[in-house]
């Protein structure tokens, strides 16, 4: 082959090369989510008023605690020996489900507690994520998911965490039970971007659908003023 011919073959050579990354490009692109509507601090959200406020302190961590007894576990977990040992197995003998990242909600990394839920609960985190995006495109606002902070503790997780947070009680916690976890108040996901967005006005349209829901008689709710969690047993 002479050197014309082996400089037209490389230049074909580029040139598919070229198009099939221009190619795998636009595909790219088509499938990356656009977020529609306007980002949450282009919106007016107003605070809450004092009938509100009342609402999300109506039922103390003794209502959480009765009914979580009640509906939940028949007694709590001493430690995560069991789910270190077999995940399945531990899930499959407590009727526990797991629960994780999803399109509504994301699961940090959890130091004091296990992703695990009774099926009620998990019904209810995907209720109340559908209610929350509906709310969002009610006010033209684009997606965003809330942070579950905390889930199912046992004993000793119980005790770690008393030693760091004054609000965690001595021996009783309905996170025991399997029908309570903790939101974040302010921390939030754009649908689509890792970065957190920690926004008061996204909390308020939260705590409005919890209230609703609350009314409804499908949770109780416990805003917590120094943990800045939000505080749900699922009914």
């Amino acid at each position: 082959m002479n050197r014309r011919k082996r400089q037209y073959s490389i230049r074909k050579i580029l040139t598919a090369i070229a198009i099939c990354v221009g190619l795998i490009s636009l595909l790219f692109i088509d499938r990356t989510p656009i977020q529609k509507g306007k980002t949450e601090a282009q919106v007016s959200i107003p605070v809450l008023n004092k009938s509100e406020s009342r609402a999300l302190r109506r039922y103390d961590n003794n209502y959480h605690l009765k009914l979580a007894q009640a509906k939940g576990l028949k007694k709590p977990l001493v430690s995560k020996t069991e789910y270190k040992t077999n995940a399945e197995e531990f899930s499959q003998h407590y009727q526990l489900d797991k629960i994780t990242d999803n399109e509504y909600y994301e699961i940090p990394h959890l130091s004091y507690s296990l992703p695990y839920l009774q099926t009620p609960a998990v019904d209810f985190l995907e209720l109340l994520g559908e209610e929350f995006c509906d709310q969002l495109e009610e006010l033209e606002i684009r997606k965003y998911r809330f942070s579950v902070t905390s889930i199912l503790r046992t004993l000793e997780d119980q005790k770690s965490l008393r030693k760091r947070n004054v609000n965690a009680t001595s021996n009783k916690s309905s996170h025991y039970y399997g029908r309570t976890f903790d939101i974040s108040q302010t921390r939030f996901f754009e649908r689509g971007n890792s970065k957190p967005v920690y926004s008061y006005r996204l909390r308020n349209i939260l705590l409005r659908v919890l209230i609703e829901l609350q009314d409804k008689g499908k949770c109780y709710v416990l805003l917590e003023r120094q943990t800045k969690c939000i505080h749900i047993t699922v009914r």
